[in-house]
């Protein structure tokens, strides 16, 4: 997939909200943790390549939960054998990006973070704006 293949990004694909998260573990215990959390299961999906405008390409590794419309990802900032090192390069101090629908949960977006504090595999957790973000559409898997 190219970035010009890729839709326009309107209301309706910028309709998720987006953590980022502070982690040494690797990307399956993160997943395994979360899945305890809130009570989801995410599964790992195949890499996803992205080439970029310049012709490099990007492998983004992440898992996903599913539920009707309801959807949950988790990204890995990190990018597997690529000449760039960070998925969003200006979020480089986020190891993970939690990624799910406006409607996923039916509690208070205070209560996830909230949640994400009460397990050690997490050091920091929070919202991140993602209108303010250049390079958002690497988000929109």
């Amino acid at each position: 997939m190219t970035v010009t293949e890729r839709k326009d990004l309107n209301r309706e694909t910028l309709n998720y909200k987006v953590i980022g998260i502070v982690s040494t573990f690797k990307e399956y215990k993160v997943a395994w943790h979360l899945n305890q959390l809130f009570d989801i299961n995410l599964i790992k999906k195949k890499d996803e390549e992205v080439r970029l405008v310049n012709s490099s390409v990007i492998k983004i590794s992440f898992l996903e939960f599913k539920i009707g419309k309801r959807h949950i990802k988790l990204i890995s900032n990190k990018l597997k054998k690529s000449s760039k090192s960070n998925l969003i390069s200006s979020l480089s101090n986020f190891d993970f990006f939690i990624i799910f629908s406006k409607n996923f949960f039916e509690f208070k977006d205070y209560d996830i973070i909230d949640r994400l504090k009460t397990n050690n595999t997490f050091q920091f957790a929070n919202f991140v704006d993602i209108n303010k973000l250049k390079d958002k559409y690497l988000l929109s898997l």
